[in-house]
C-alpha cells in the first residue's frame, strides 16, 4: 500500500516541482543573458544610462530570487533520509 502512495506523491507532487525547478533555471539563464547585454550596453554607450542601472539591479534581485527558490525546490525534492539538514550558511547564499 506504501508503494502506490509514493508513486501518487512522486506523481502529484514532485513531478511538478521538477518541472517547475527547470523553467526556473531556463529563466535564470535568460535573465543572467539579458543583464550581461544590459551592462554591455552601458559600457558602450559611456554608461549613461541611469534607467539600464536600475533595470540591472532589478534583474540581479530577480535573480537571487530564482536561485533560492531553485535551491528550495530541489532541497524539497530529495528525500528526507539523503539530504543533510539545511543550516543557516547553506540559506545565506
Amino acid at each position: 500500500m506504501t508503494e502506490p502512495a509514493a508513486a501518487n506523491v512522486e506523481l502529484t507532487i514532485l513531478l511538478p516541482l521538477g518541472v517547475i525547478a527547470n523553467q526556473l533555471m531556463k529563466v535564470e539563464s535568460e535573465l543572467r543573458f539579458l543583464s550581461a547585454k544590459i551592462s554591455r550596453y552601458g559600457q558602450e554607450r559611456g554608461g549613461a544610462g541611469g534607467e539600464a542601472a536600475a533595470r540591472l539591479e532589478k534583474m540581479s534581485e530577480a535573480l537571487d530570487a530564482i536561485r533560492q527558490l531553485i535551491a528550495d525546490i530541489q532541497a524539497d525534492l530529495q528525500p528526507r533520509g539523503a539530504r543533510p539538514s539545511r543550516t543557516r550558511t547553506d540559506r545565506d547564499d
